[in-house]
C-alpha cells in the first residue's frame, strides 16, 4: 500500500507524531534509525531534528535539510510492524530496524 501522511510533529526526543491519510495516528521513534550512519548527524541534536523536519510535498514521507528524508510507508510499519508482515508476508523474527 501507498501511505501519505496528513501531519507529522517531531518532538526533541526523537519522536514523531505521525498522521497517515487514512486516519491512522501513532507516534514514531526514530531514535534507532537517526542513530544509524553520518547523514544523521545533524538531526542527532533533538532540537535541531524538530526544528527542520517537514512533511514532503508529496506527502510521502518526512524530510529533514541535506536530503534526509523517511518514507511514509517505512515510518507507518515502524509504528506497525504487523502491518508489514501482513502486506509483504515477512517471516516469523521480521524487524523493521533490519530494513532501515
Amino acid at each position: 500500500m501507498l501511505y501519505r501522511i496528513s501531519s507529522a510533529t517531531a518532538r526533541p526526543d526523537h519522536t514523531v507524531l505521525v498522521t497517515w491519510s487514512d486516519g491512522v495516528t501513532a507516534v514514531v521513534d526514530l531514535a534507532p534509525v537517526i542513530a544509524k550512519g553520518p547523514v544523521f548527524a545533524a538531526p542527532r541534536d533533538g532540537a535541531h531534528f524538530a526544528a527542520t523536519m517537514r512533511v514532503a510535498d508529496d506527502r510521502l514521507g518526512l524530510e529533514w535539510p541535506n536530503r534526509v528524508d523517511l518514507s511514509a510507508d517505512g515510518l507507518r510499519f515502524r509504528a506497525f510492524p504487523e502491518e508489514a508482515k501482513t502486506e509483504f508476508g515477512q517471516p516469523d523474527g521480521y524487524s523493521v530496524d533490519h530494513a532501515a
